[in-house]
């Protein structure tokens, strides 16, 4: 009897040092963390297959909303986000309590040397 095959998922992402990102962000006033957005929403999408992260829509409410909306991405979205991820990968499903960039990427760079 044979199991269930493996979902197929796209390419893994790049493997980030945190102390380089703060570093980064600090160095360029905060530019690297719009690009680190971008980027990471992209290699999100392209692992899931499917457009889950966006970071228009999470740059562009949380202006709206004067951060509120950062904050129920930390604490509600961006850690399903990270299940999902963890699930596709076949990883336990375990998100941070709260997923902010350090933690996001800390989640990430455990799926990407997991595949």
């Amino acid at each position: 009897m044979q199991g269930t095959p493996a979902t197929p998922r796209g390419p893994k992402g790049e493997i980030r040092g945190g102390f380089k990102m703060l570093l980064l962000w600090m160095c360029t006033c905060g530019i690297y963390a719009l690009w680190w957005y971008f980027k990471v929403s992209s290699e999100v999408n392209a692992f899931l297959g499917y457009n889950r992260m966006s970071a228009l829509k999470i740059l562009g409410l949380s202006s709206v909303t004067c951060g509120i909306y950062g904050f129920y991405f930390i604490f509600v979205d961006g850690k399903k986000i990270i299940g999902e991820v963890q699930a596709k990968a076949g990883l336990p499903v375990d998100p941070p309590f709260m997923a902010g960039p350090m933690q996001i990427q800390s989640a990430l760079n455990k799926v990407w040397a997991a595949c």
